[in-house]
């Protein structure tokens, strides 16, 4: 009798039919399979030999991922349950009783799954919240093992796309859902944290993830000596295919310019490669306590003799430096942290929940505002853009009106001097109307040269 397991990484997934199954098919033929999901694992079953084929009890496979497991010819997940149970194959691990084949069917006591490969991780009971509980050596907090530390970031590619990469998911936005899903439920079972940190771990994995899995793709298609195991080579192809139409082009060449930010300046920090917050963890250990974030500022954005890597970090820092010193002169009780002032020096967390120059480290030092504090801090901005809007409309209709005056003054000079020059043309022409009329009347007057008789 052969046997073949669909579960796992490349399997659709299994199908698991409850305990006496068979039995309730025979009595009512009208019950689909898609019902048989619906049946109740906990009902008791009483198996019967004469219902089951011989070669059912007679076939013995081992199973080493657990202490006794008993499973169908074809597996898959009871809803609500961890457990697998047998139904008409026989599978026996290598600490169990060696059991004779006969023709009843014996049934194992049910234990829990651990093999990481299922396909569906959504049915195990590590939620985000409680995590895996049995990995107690590898406990995640933002203050000791977090996202920075390589065997983090080992198992985000490890439980990602090194795992299950069956499209052209050339970054997260085109990685379906449920394939997301699957990398995070994997995640799930290789570390444990406390639920108040619950979010954050999430919000981490994602962050790295989506880095990780765009620096990869963008390696394999443009390095071709790079030997990506995890990455089919039809695939592989594809992704290149899509990296070279001219809609994916013109978007990168969007989210390049928007990188850039004003102006032309393309280099932004000094760190290189690493990220923030391996900055942060090295300073800590050169230090021997945790650096401020002025110190961390500073390390990541000048360089030995402190010059900085363009005008806006300089700009930064210099009004840090201002504040600091102006802090200095109030007394103790009213005084401000380093932090609280350099969060003030950079403005603040902006709209997209960033702080300037802190990267991803922003979040071990300052809490993230509330949500009535950044709705307030919106409509304080709105409102500030709305009246700056107003004055540039004022402004703008000063300079028109302006611009009208200057023409009517310019359009009354030329009328006033058309208007003179009207006036010097009148009088000359009644002078010349007086001269003609003087030497008509000089005309007309009688003149007698003869004697008179």
């Amino acid at each position: 009798m052969s046997y073949r397991c669909r579960g796992g990484l490349n399997g659709r997934g299994a199908i698991i039919r409850p305990p006496g199954y068979r039995n309730n098919v025979q009595e009512n033929p009208h019950i689909g399979e898609e019902n048989l999901h619906q049946m109740s694992p906990e009902n008791n079953y009483s198996p019967n030999p004469s219902t089951m084929p011989q070669s059912a009890a007679s076939t013995l496979n081992q199973m080493p991922n657990s202490r006794s497991v008993t499973a169908t010819s074809t597996l898959n997940q009871m809803p609500n349950s961890r457990f697998v149970t047998a139904a008409s194959t026989l599978h026996q691990s290598p600490n169990s009783v060696t059991q004779a084949a006969t023709n009843m069917v014996h049934l194992e006591p049910q234990t829990t799954v651990r093999n990481v490969n299922l396909d569906n991780y959504g049915n195990t009971n590590v939620s985000d919240e409680t995590r895996n509980p049995e990995k107690t050596d590898s406990v995640m907090h933002p203050d000791e093992l977090w996202f920075p530390h390589r065997d983090v970031v080992d198992k985000v590619s490890e439980t990602s796309y090194k795992t299950y990469f069956k499209g052209p998911y050339c970054n997260w936005k085109m990685t379906p859902p449920q394939v997301r899903r699957r990398w995070w439920n994997a995640f799930k079972l290789e570390f444990s944290w406390d639920p108040s940190v619950a979010k954050r771990v999430k919000k981490g994995w994602q962050s790295k993830c989506r880095r990780r899995l765009s620096d990869m793709v963008s390696k394999v298609c443009t390095d071709p000596d790079y030997n990506a195991d995890w990455c089919p080579p039809t695939i592989r192809e594809e992704m290149v295919q899509i990296r070279s139409t001219e809609e994916f082009q013109e978007k990168s060449e969007k989210c390049k310019k928007n990188r850039k930010g004003n102006g032309n300046q393309k280099i932004h920090h000094r760190q290189g490669s690493i990220s923030t917050e391996e900055v942060m963890l090295k300073l800590k250990k050169k230090l021997g306590r945790k650096p401020t974030a002025a110190e961390l500022y500073y390390k990541c954005h000048a360089d030995s003799s402190g010059r900085f890597v363009n005008d806006k970090a300089q700009a930064v820092w210099n009004d840090f430096k201002e504040k600091k010193a102006t802090n200095s002169l109030c007394e103790s009780e009213n005084q401000k942290t380093e932090d609280e002032l350099f969060l003030e020096a950079t403005g603040g967390w902006n709209e997209k929940g960033r702080v300037f120059g802190m990267g991803a480290s922003a979040d071990s030092y300052y809490e993230r505002p509330g949500v009535e504090e950044r709705n307030a801090k919106r409509r304080r901005r709105d409102y500030a853009m709305e009246l700056e809007g107003k004055v540039i409309d004022l402004v703008t209709e000063n300079l028109e009106q302006k611009t009208e005056l200057d023409a009517t003054k310019v359009s009354l000079v030329e009328t006033q001097k058309s208007l003179a020059e009207t006036q010097n043309a009148l009088k000359a022409l009644e002078q010349t109307v007086q001269l003609l009329l003087q030497a008509s009347n000089i005309a007309t007057i009688p003149t007698s040269t003869s004697p008179s008789v």
